[in-house]
């Protein structure tokens, strides 16, 4: 375990041996085709930098990046692989993509001018991938206009065109007729405009659920992320042994006995049944742990689930054992396996209304990340 320079009482614990499991079996499902990693947003939530080097270790072609400052990061901590900037690029950026090596998305003629044009200044070739739309209707240039674009990159001397891709909309629904169209389009455009040009290009359309359920989307990457960190549902026999490796614990701060009908908390949301006994947990809304799970959550101790009561604070909440025991500076789960018993993040983010990936993007740096 690493060790940080503070002591803190709650924490986030990774374990990068399952990381590095869940490539290997990804990696022996998608077969030639290469494994770019996204590792947005801090990875996740699972800490950028140790993840793109634990990720690195274990043999990924790429890593996938939302904004130039992730990039940045990812050169400056010594990651070579190659990286593509997913997000929009914006003028002011431009230099330094080019300096930290960067390989960037272009989606329209506007964007290219602007690319080639700081080119010209530094002397550099930018290398690119083009995105297509064909259907997600978010960024990307449409299938018919692509092929000036192309055009303009190829004739353009500082532009090495390296990637087209894609993004699947409702990959979780593999027969969703848009699936299937989007699909049918990216393998047209590929046909008809990527294979005449007789150019090595790197051809990618598969996300997470495009990796579990379309092995049609494959081509020449993938870009599984959500899966990779343990979190796709529904997932294939083969893909079962991918497990979460991401929990969070805390230290009990405080103990205390509380007679029958008291309130607990900000404004009293929860009112004691029976006189019993409450532990105060050393994380709150502050640390991305979200008010929503007041009063319906709960943490393990000593294997035990029990539940959150009163209004998570900004700092700390509340949980109520009953009549059984728990001291000072004893271990709470929030979030992982403790024993037998589990709480599942997919479960939080049920909770929540929402999904994993919100969840855990959540979690900032005042929990400290540790990796096993």
């Amino acid at each position: 375990m690493l060790q940080k320079r503070f002591s803190h009482p709650a924490w986030i614990e990774i374990d990068l041996q399952q990381f590095k499991h869940n490539i290997t079996i990804i990696r022996r499902q998608i077969g030639k085709a290469l494994f770019c990693l996204p590792i947005k947003a801090n990875a996740y939530g699972h800490g950028l930098i140790p993840i793109a080097q634990a990720a690195d270790e274990a043999g990924v072609d790429y890593f996938g990046v939302a904004c130039l400052q992730e990039g940045a990061q990812l050169r400056e901590a010594n990651i070579r692989k190659p990286i593509l900037v997913l997000g929009a690029i914006h003028e002011d950026q431009i230099p330094d993509l080019l300096h930290y090596q960067l390989e960037i998305t272009i989606a329209s003629l506007y964007k290219a001018r602007l690319v080639a044009k700081a080119c010209e200044n530094t002397g550099l070739i930018c290398k690119v991938h083009v995105e297509i739309d064909t259907g997600m209707q978010r960024t990307g240039v449409r299938p018919a206009s692509a092929i000036e674009l192309l055009n303009y990159l190829d004739a353009t001397p500082c532009f090495e065109v390296v990637g087209v891709y894609s993004h699947l909309a409702t990959a979780n629904d593999p027969e969703n007729y848009e699936t299937k169209q989007q699909i049918e389009l990216f393998q047209q455009f590929i046909t008809e405009v990527i294979k005449p040009r007789n150019k090595k290009i790197i051809c990618h359309l598969a996300n997470s659920d495009g990796v579990c359920h379309l092995p049609e989307t494959y081509f020449d990457m993938v870009r599984p992320g959500i899966l990779t960190f343990g979190y796709t549902q529904n997932l294939p026999s083969q893909f079962t042994p991918i497990q979460p490796f991401f929990s969070i614990k805390a230290k009990i701060a405080y103990f205390k006995v509380v007679a029958k009908d008291q309130g607990i908390g900000y404004g009293h949301t929860y009112k004691t049944i029976d006189a019993t006994r409450i532990v105060t947990i050393p994380v709150g809304y502050g640390d991305g742990y979200r008010r929503a799970l007041s009063n319906r959550s709960k943490v393990l101790i000593h294997g035990h689930a029990y539940p959150i009561v009163g209004t998570i604070c900004m700092d700390q909440f509340m949980v109520n054992i009953g009549l059984n025991e728990a001291y000072v500076g004893e271990e709470a789960v929030l979030i992982g396996k403790q024993g037998d018993a589990e709480i599942k993040l997919t479960e939080i983010a049920q909770l929540c209304d929402t999904i994993p990936y919100e969840i855990l993007c959540g979690f900032n740096d005042r929990l400290p990340r540790y990796y096993l």
